[in-house]
């Protein structure tokens, strides 16, 4: 071998590495649940006395904290089965948060906001936060905090109260 072709070949070969190693094109997933680049969802309800419960999932994965007038209390993240994650976003996707109106608080009653972040297919992050009543009657919206209530007790043993 020659001088130049014994220096070409450590270097035709890296190339060859680098190009091997690069990033794979993005796939988007039809997957519905959050992932961690971006998809996430959060439930906060509000009392009128202050009392605030806030869920907020990406994954399978459900962090959940209560605030009220004499206390802050971080219940943690639950880590949810494959079963749960998919049966939680599945009720996200009936709430519509994105076919919604935005609606308006309700101090009488409290009011829930529903936050869901999307990533567009630029990259960049979508918001889509709407609110509605604590006293509606919107099945949708009842399910979904009956099922988060279920976690809760099921996971960390507290009976959410919202």
């Amino acid at each position: 071998m020659t001088g130049v072709q014994t220096c070409a070949l450590p270097i035709l070969s890296a190339a060859l590495a680098v190009t091997a190693c690069s990033a794979a094109d993005r796939q988007v997933s039809t997957d519905p649940r959050g992932e961690v680049n971006g998809r996430s969802f959060e439930f906060v309800s509000t009392k009128p006395d202050g009392t605030e419960w806030t869920f907020r999932t990406r994954g399978n994965s459900l962090w959940v904290a209560v605030v009220n007038e004499t206390r802050s209390d971080e219940l943690g993240t639950i880590e949810l089965s494959g079963k749960e994650g998919r049966a939680l976003w599945k009720l996200i996707e009936l709430v519509d948060v994105g076919g919604r109106k935005k609606g308006k608080p309700d101090p009488e009653n409290g009011t829930v906001i529903l936050r869901l972040r999307e990533t567009d297919e630029d990259g960049s992050h979508g918001l889509t936060s709407v609110q509605v009543s604590r006293h509606t009657e919107d099945q949708d919206v009842i399910d979904l905090a009956n099922y988060l209530i279920d976690l809760v007790a099921k996971h960390k043993g507290v009976e959410a109260q919202f």
